[in-house]
């Protein structure tokens, strides 16, 4: 005798005992049934966390792009301000006075960037003789401190503001026996950052 199923299930009740036969084709549907929603839910747990994991690599990149963008913009910014200072010296001329013993400095600020509005900061200007020993020099505004000849104290330097243009004029007084070969300017921004610094010869008398 053949059998074509693998087991019987018996209920058991006040009737007479009923046997059901569940043959081999319903028993493999229902395991691939099973196999198959396994399978689905196991995709389903796999695709979760892939793109979880993924998620959090692409905001760990963009996180890193934006830190490297925001230091490039940083660098383009600094390399902008040097190339195209806000504000540069004009016409720098140093003269002598022959009737006063020591000579002028004369030189026009000029905006880099006018419709920005009026642009404020300190200068300081100094006069250098660095081929004496030891080396000389002189500074306006006077109460400044000097390291080598560069000014160290932006703060105490005297204050402007520019719109557009501004002619600014300081005389050096000298003393029998002074003398000063460079006048150096030096432009600070209101943050005390030098953005500009120019020098011309003193001549001779």
């Amino acid at each position: 005798m053949k059998f074509d199923s693998w087991f019987l299930i018996i209920h058991r009740s006040l009737d007479p005992i009923k046997t059901f036969r569940v043959d081999k084709r319903t028993f493999l549907v229902l395991g691939v049934g099973i196999v198959l929603v396994v399978a689905l839910i196991a995709f389903g747990v796999y695709q979760y966390v892939t793109l979880h994991q993924e998620n959090a690599r692409l905001k760990n990149e963009i996180s890193q792009w934006k830190a490297q963008v925001s230091g490039l913009n940083k660098k383009l910014s600094e390399v902008a301000s040097e190339s195209h200072p806000p504000l540069r010296i004009d016409e720098l001329q140093v003269i002598r006075e022959p009737k006063r013993a020591g000579f002028a400095a004369r030189f026009w600020l000029v905006e880099g960037f006018p419709h920005d509005g009026p642009y404020t900061g300190t200068l300081a200007m100094v006069a250098k003789n660095e081929a004496a020993r030891p080396p000389v020099y002189r500074v306006i505004p006077a109460e400044m401190k000097l390291e080598k000849g560069i000014p160290q104290q932006p703060g105490k330097g005297k204050p402007f503001e520019v719109k557009e243009k501004k002619f600014v004029e300081a005389f050096f007084d000298m003393t029998e026996g002074e003398i000063f070969q460079i006048l150096t300017v030096f432009i600070f921004s209101k943050e005390g950052k030098l953005i500009q610094q120019k020098s011309a010869v003193i001549p001779k008398l």
